[in-house]
């Protein structure tokens, strides 16, 4: 006669079990939870691991390739949540890994900023059609937490160090298969030794509101080096690189964003940190809503921001270096009292065949001009032709300002064109923007154009880039440096009635 089974779970169906663990909110509860019984077992593990597709809903939002039910995406779904787990858990010491370039910390790194890549696409997948409805993104506040807890965003542009003594080699997940033939073998796993640096860069770019937020407080290096870039010319620094001109420079962009940390987030500057702490936070630079896309079809009306330059007779010595040895400061708006407060601008989307767009504009510009396609060298094969990009046509928008910077108002032209995905990530657009002033008559004052490019970043909120005035010539004569600006919707305007503020500057010397 056989002895009836003491264990509880034996006895229940297996959906009551996989019930009873969808309330074990731990691994390691679920774990214990697993190692009960056979019947306990079976109610994770078997039912073709339907229950794991069910914990990773649970816990992050729908990957792009989790759309379709099978079998096969239930065991992609139990692998992918026990990896990101104890990636997020466990993270890495980016310091080490940078510093120390130690093997482990390297190889533990390179998979967090993989799994950090993947849920920042994903992020915002599950957010209902209904705008009225308050959606928090289950991935972006995983992120957000591994970030409180590891040292990602610590390091920033960290100075480079002294070669490290060799490393053993290891594979990741992005790093080639090896094959029969044993030089490609052993090709195949010389991966790296460092972070892949171009990855790093990115996840970084895409995690800068998290570097504006004035309740954190992250390091700050290499400043003397990101004033030299943001003030260098386009032709020591360019924004668009490889063979076709659509790739993005991670260094470039991270550059921009340092100096605008630096500025923002230091008190001891006494430049922008405390008129940005008297922010509200709604008008502080934020993180996207809406799922990364390759094109969304829409541009944010209300933005804030800045722009810095310095004295046509400093450019030759920033340019140069000089200012890692004698700091050189910086000035911000063009404001005529010396407040450092920011600029307000109204952007509006319009109809093509409304834009205003001077051939002038799109001789300084070309915006409407794909870029020339350049000899491929081995570093560039992979990258994007033009002609696949089937979105790439821009899209045209034609800004309005208010002149809230100076002493004179201002209006703006400018296209939008989109980019494809960068390391792994969609959503980057290249922005072109002509400011300039007309006369009561309406006639534009060529001698007063001012030219605008650079990055609108994944998602729409944020855009850097570099500012020149064309008619100070290129090359060395290039007088230029960065801006800033952020999308504030939904932001009650300081100065509603977008009146002008007084002051002596002569605006036509201001970017």
């Amino acid at each position: 006669m056989a002895v009836p089974s003491c264990n509880p779970f034996d006895g229940l169906p297996i959906e009551t079990n996989q019930y009873i663990a969808t309330y074990l909110t731990t691994d390691s509860d679920l774990c214990t939870f697993r190692l009960v019984s056979q019947s306990t077992h079976n109610a994770v593990d078997a039912d073709n691991n339907s229950f794991w597709r069910r914990r990773f809903l649970s816990v992050f939002e729908t990957p792009t390739w989790g759309v379709t039910r099978s079998a096969s995406k239930n065991i992609k779904f139990k692998l992918e949540y026990q990896r990101r787990r104890k990636c997020l858990m466990f993270g890495a010491k980016y310091e080490a890994a940078l510093v120390r370039r130690d093997a482990v910390q390297i190889r533990k790194g390179t998979q967090a900023l993989e799994v950090v890549r993947e849920m920042l696409v994903d992020a915002f997948s599950d957010r209902p059609t209904d705008n009225t409805k308050i959606y928090e993104s289950s991935n972006l506040t995983a992120v957000l937490n591994f970030i409180s807890n590891h040292d990602l965003l610590n390091f920033v542009l960290l100075p480079d160090r002294n070669p490290p003594p060799p490393q053993q080699h290891f594979r990741t997940r992005s790093s080639p298969r090896s094959t029969n033939n044993s030089a490609s073998a052993s090709a195949s796993t010389m991966d790296i030794v460092c972070l892949p640096k171009d990855l790093l860069q990115t996840i970084q770019i895409l995690l800068a509101p998290a570097m504006f937020d004035i309740d954190r407080h992250f390091n700050h290096f290499s400043f003397p080096f990101s004033q030299e870039v943001v003030y260098g010319t386009g032709a020591q620094h360019q924004i668009f690189t490889g063979a076709n001109g659509l790739d993005i420079s991670p260094p470039w962009l991270l550059h921009h964003i340092n100096f605008w940390k630096f500025h923002i987030m230091r008190e001891a500057e006494c430049t922008l940190a405390q008129p940005f702490a008297d922010l509200p936070p709604a008008s502080r630079p934020r993180f996207w809503d809406r799922q990364l896309t390759q094109s969304n079809g829409s541009l944010g009306k209300n933005w804030k921001g800045s722009y810095a330059y310095l004295d046509r007779d400093h450019m030759p010595a920033i340019r140069a270096g000089k200012g890692h040895t004698d700091p050189i400061p910086d000035e911000f708006n063009g404001e005529a009292d010396g407040a450092r407060s920011f600029q307000d601008l109204r952007l509006e989307l319009v109809e093509e065949k409304d834009s205003f767009w001077p051939p002038t504009f799109e001789q300084h510009l070309r915006a409407l001009t794909l870029p020339p396609s350049r000899a491929k060298t081995g570093a560039q094969k992979r990258s994007t032709d033009a002609s696949t990009i089937s979105n790439l046509r821009p899209q045209s928008f034609h800004f309005h300002g208010d002149g809230s910077d100076s002493s004179e108002s201002f209006l703006s032209a400018g296209w939008l064109n989109a980019l494809p995905p960068q390391n792994g990530v969609p959503g980057w657009q290249r922005m072109t923007m002509m400011k300039y002033f007309e006369s009561d008559e309406g006639v534009v004052d060529e001698e007063g154009l001012w030219a605008y490019e650079g990055v609108v970043l994944p998602g729409g909120q944020i855009m850097v880039g570099r500012w020149w005035s064309p008619g100070d010539g290129v090359g060395e004569d290039m007088y230029s440096g960065p801006y800033m600006l952020w999308c504030v919707d939904g932001v009650e305007r300081e100065d509603g009635d977008g009146g002008r503020r007084e002051g002596s500057v002569d605006v036509d010397q201001l970017p």
